[in-house]
């Protein structure tokens, strides 16, 4: 009798573990982790081949692919904000890039069926008022097409400042806005949570936001939206214009200090659209550091030598 011999039929735990490799295997390959799919991202592809075969089509994640969501609550798991982020982040397994400044993480949430998506929501404060906000949302797995029907419908509002569609090839789309002040997802939480940590939220603030899908193979898709929200109204020259009747699209001409923002805004998402891309897809040596910084200077930045209360 061989030694593999004796040890089969002397040792039921180990010969109970050699069974289960094999379920264990499939298990895996149906439902990968996140962290192996970083690791092998053919798994994706295969993954979604055999749910499409087995019939496993998820229902779409309710607010799934964009920032103005109906607001359904995931799993919220609220963060220190203390913490100082700077130029970059890691998110859904990809890059996020940050405009100018500290910020400081507010909230993650984890939506979708079975914890597909992602949002983090980030702060930048200046003075104890709120200077920019980001809602960012991305899959960490790829997600039905059928799920972001809709991801590019605020590139298409009339309401626009500005938008441009720098791809439009379903399942890949990529598209930026500019727009007047809008509702902030989850604006209640987040409320809440600044004015626990003695901030506030300015009374205006502008939208800007970057949309981005790529296929992933059997009729999925990886998606990413990035919503910028800036606080138009901590310059000299417009923080009479408190209101959201002052940056209306109609009447933006009649006011000289909302406009020139406004033109800056838009000047500024044009560049910051790309380092959003790269980020994307992980590849920051797409521009150098001194294009990043350049870039990253949106027009609600603080000035030198003013910054953060948290600094």
């Amino acid at each position: 009798m061989s030694a593999f011999s004796r040890l089969w039929h002397r040792a039921p735990a180990w010969r109970f573990c050699l069974y289960m490799i094999l379920p264990f295997t499939v298990l895996t390959l149906i439902f990968p982790p996140a962290y192996l799919i970083r690791l092998i991202p053919r798994l994706t592809a295969l993954s979604s081949s055999i749910h499409n075969r087995l019939g496993m089509h998820d229902a779409p994640a309710k607010g799934e692919g964009g920032g103005d969501g109906n607001g359904e609550d995931g799993v919220i798991t609220m963060m220190p904000i203390t913490d100082r982020l700077t130029k970059a982040i890691p998110f859904a397994g990809r890059i996020l890039p940050l405009p100018e400044g500290t910020w400081h993480p507010v909230m993650n949430i984890i939506n979708g069926p079975h914890g597909e998506v992602l949002e983090n929501v980030l702060i930048r404060v200046e003075g104890h008022v709120v200077t920019g906000m980001i809602g960012a949302e991305g899959s960490t797995q790829p997600v039905p097409e059928t799920a972001i029907t809709s991801i590019d419908s605020s590139c298409h509002d009339d309401r626009n400042y500005m938008s441009r569609v720098l791809t439009a090839h379903p399942p890949s789309m990529e598209c930026w806005f500019t727009t007047a002040p809008a509702s902030i997802n989850r604006t209640a939480i987040i409320a809440n949570r600044l004015r626990e940590e003695g901030f506030i939220l300015p009374p205006v603030l502008l939208k800007a936001g970057w949309s981005y899908s790529t296929p992933a193979g059997d009729h999925n898709v990886n998606v990413e939206t990035v919503t910028i929200f800036l606080n138009p109204v901590n310059t000299d020259s417009t923080k009479m214009l408190r209101t959201p009747d002052y940056w209306a699209k109609d009447t933006l001409g009649q006011q000289p200090a909302a406009s020139d923002f406004v033109k800056r805004t838009n000047t500024w998402m044009a560049g910051w659209a790309q380092v959003l891309h790269d980020g994307f897809n992980s590849d920051m040596l797409a521009s150098s550091d001194e294009q990043r910084a350049r870039l990253a200077h949106d027009p609600a930045a603080s000035l030198p030598g003013r910054g953060s209360p948290l600094d």
